[in-house]
């Protein structure tokens, strides 16, 4: 659960026309140029979402993945970036994304629909947001303006959103509004660009259906590999990726692995496990990530990961580390 390299790889080569130097970066975020330089290989996710550490410090530009993001405009690369050049239009290019974005930044996740306007949701990882919250905004930022990039560079028109929606408290709205186009909204529930159905009708310049065909057909068996691991290991992705401020139940996760709740126990049985055991995993694991964020409080955390109190976190927690998580917490200062 990371980020594709070559989007990081991306971001630092665009970065460099800000003056951010690539091997710079590299050092500086401990990622090597060996590890951004091919399009299967995932930087683990937390690596990948603190690049932006490095970008902010060394521009000192309150809105860079914004600048990045409006300056890119291939940031997918791989099968899935072929995919998305041979579609016949932007709702295709918009429907594939949003089907297979993921396999490039599994703590994203998309939902696109298309009623009177086209809608396409984002929504980052919970724990992303609570750990790092100006990383994450930064790749949130870089993210959206990137794909509206990228629909007027896959049309060759301009493309300009009816309405732009973010997550995130307003911050220079100006330099948004001129570069989206559109209006642009702050502290709204969900990240959400809304197009017009007009222009998601805009052909693609590079579109090549039999290309897309073959290439639909990779990514998808690519996708379906992805889930052939153990009921365990599949579950335990689901969990994490699910995660919204709350452990998902077992419903949840079940209908996220397409199966019955009864089909899931029986399947964990055979693996000698619970959902219970799962569960409690994820949720120490967590723990452990949102202990490590200051701002975040101890009972915060308790209620976050669905203890009833904060005596029965503590207990749990101490059973976890032989400590309590006050002391833990002394202990990262």
């Amino acid at each position: 659960m990371g980020l594709q390299g070559t989007v990081i790889r991306s971001i630092f080569q665009t970065a460099a026309s800000f003056g951010a130097a690539f091997d710079t970066l590299c050092q500086q975020s401990g990622v090597s140029p060996e590890e951004i330089s091919d399009s299967e290989n995932m930087v683990e996710w937390e690596k990948a979402a603190l690049i932006w550490v490095p970008l902010l410090k060394l521009s000192g530009d309150p809105l860079i993945g914004l600048r990045i993001g409006m300056s890119a405009d291939k940031p997918l690369h791989g099968m899935l970036g072929f995919l998305i050049r041979s579609c016949k239009d932007i709702d295709q290019a918009l429907d594939m994304f949003s089907r297979y974005g993921h396999m490039s930044s599994p703590m994203v996740e998309y939902r696109y629909t298309v009623k009177d306007v086209a809608v396409l949701e984002i929504t980052q990882n919970k724990l992303w947001l609570m750990k790092h919250p100006e990383p994450a905004r930064h790749a949130n930022d870089f993210l959206l303006a990137a794909i509206v990039n990228t629909c007027s560079a896959l049309s060759g028109k301009h493309i300009i959103p009816l309405r732009v929606e973010l997550a995130f408290e307003m911050r220079e709205i100006s330099v948004y509004r001129k570069f989206y186009g559109c209006e642009v909204l702050f502290n709204k529930e969900i990240n959400r660009i809304v197009f017009s159905k007009k222009d998601i009708s805009t052909a693609i310049l590079t579109s090549d259906q039999s290309m897309f065909q073959l290439f639909n057909s990779i990514v998808a068996d690519k996708q379906a590999l992805m889930t052939t691991n153990s009921t365990v290991e599949n579950l335990k992705q689901v969990l994490f990726m699910q995660f919204k401020g709350r452990i998902p139940t077992i419903e949840e996760a079940a209908s996220a692995l397409n199966m019955t709740p009864r089909h899931l126990q029986r399947k964990l049985f055979q693996e000698q496990t619970t959902f219970r055991d799962i569960a409690g995993t994820i949720r120490k694991e967590i723990a452990f990530q949102l202990m490590q964020n200051p701002a975040i409080k101890i009972s915060e955390i308790s209620d976050i990961l669905g203890y009833s109190e904060l005596t029965a976190f503590r207990k749990a927690f101490k059973s976890w580390t032989n400590a309590t998580p006050r002391a833990i917490r002394k202990g990262q200062a």
